[in-house]
């Protein structure tokens, strides 16, 4: 098996476990509230080949823009086009070693205000933003750590949960604005 393949089946095996882990969880407790939505949190994905970095970012609406509820007003508004123009900007949220000759091959950006199914629990009403994030590197062996800056862009987010798998194997950590690089 090919170092794409190996890559590949990993992430594909850690995204399907991912949500098994988040229902189990659910299930753990009295609904009352709910680990895979928590305020001030926010899920990171990473998956490195051969030449690729695929990274999935997901957050309560809540740590974007300081509301889960269809925008009410002018500025809510202007906050929910703020925060998808932001996340339409890779850049401004992952910081990759210019050495390892990083583009961005595609993106998408989900908002839970853009027609899109809230997801309700119980008498709640929990809305995530989601983003997917395709990179292509000329250099992969120069991907050694990726800063994020999500913090910075939005601080009401105080730990990011971040699973990775990558030439070294597979890391969960969590990261904080005093530690928020992935090292790879």
């Amino acid at each position: 098996m090919s170092n794409k393949q190996y890559a590949i089946t990993l992430l594909f095996s850690s995204l399907l476990i991912y949500p098994i882990q988040i229902l189990a969880s659910e299930h753990e407790h009295d609904h009352e509230h709910h680990a895979a939505h928590v305020h001030g949190e926010a899920q990171l994905l990473i998956a490195v080949d051969s030449h690729h970095l695929d990274i999935e970012f997901s957050s309560p609406a809540m740590n974007l823009v300081g509301f889960e509820y269809q925008p009410q007003n002018n500025s809510q508004l202007e906050a929910v086009k703020s925060a998808i123009d932001i996340l339409n900007q890779p850049d401004q949220l992952f910081i990759l070693p210019i050495d390892a000759e990083c583009e961005a091959l595609s993106l998408n950006v989900e908002s839970p205000f853009s027609g899109h199914e809230e997801h309700a629990h119980g008498e709640e009403t929990h809305s995530d933003f989601a983003a997917h994030y395709h990179f292509q590197c000329a250099n992969m062996s120069q991907l050694k750590r990726i800063e994020i800056n999500i913090f910075k862009q939005f601080p009401a987010t105080d730990v990011i949960e971040v699973q990775s798998i990558s030439r070294q194997g597979q890391q969960k950590r969590d990261l904080t604005p005093e530690h928020n690089s992935v090292e790879l």
